[in-house]
């Protein structure tokens, strides 16, 4: 997609998501309080926790049901949060630099393939225990796909200043960026 699900252009910051959770939010919905969300590192705010064990998505390496893919449910139709192997592939087959647009620092990520052919991903930072943090700094983008390392976590893109990685270890529960695939 050109954008984050939620962002109204590419170089808007869009909603953020816990993993598996098709509720977004906005950085002025992120705290504690009546209609705030926390996204807390311990889980007490997290969909597919209950007393002390995952209720959902117990298996390493499991891909989210449709009915729990942010992207498929804002956007419908074939699109959906990318898996692990899509995030490589755009990894892998991408070039990049980082740029400014209208004001917002991100990473161009420009097809090797066919160099008409590129995204924009902004430095939307994450959310943690009510803060929003790394805002203009680094850039994440969950995957559909839970860790290899444990059930605690799941695949993201990561940008920042230095590159573009694929990483498997932050909390479900943390608030990330969104990206719409097809195929």
């Amino acid at each position: 997609a050109a954008c984050n699900v939620g962002a109204l252009n590419p170089y808007n910051y869009g909603l953020y998501f816990q993993w598996g959770d098709t509720s977004g939010y906005k950085s002025s919905q992120i705290g504690t309080g009546s209609g705030k969300k926390k996204f807390a590192k311990d889980f007490s705010d997290y969909k597919w926790y209950s007393g002390g064990t995952f209720t959902k998505y117990t298996t390493t390496g499991a891909t989210l049901d449709l009915e729990d893919d942010a992207a498929h449910a804002y956007m419908g139709g074939d699109w959906h949060m990318p898996t692990y192997d899509q995030l490589m592939e755009l990894r892998d087959d991408t070039t990049n630099k980082v740029i400014t647009q209208n004001g917002v620092k991100g990473r161009l990520l420009t097809s090797k393939k066919n160099s008409s052919k590129s995204i924009f991903i902004p430095m939307a930072g994450s959310v943690l225990n009510s803060s929003n943090s790394s805002i203009r700094d680094y850039g994440f983008i969950w995957s559909s796909t839970l860790g290899s390392t444990g059930i605690n976590y799941a695949w993201w893109l990561g940008i920042n200043p230095n590159g573009v990685s694929v990483f498997g270890k932050d909390v479900r529960s943390f608030g990330l960026s969104v990206r719409g695939v097809i195929g």
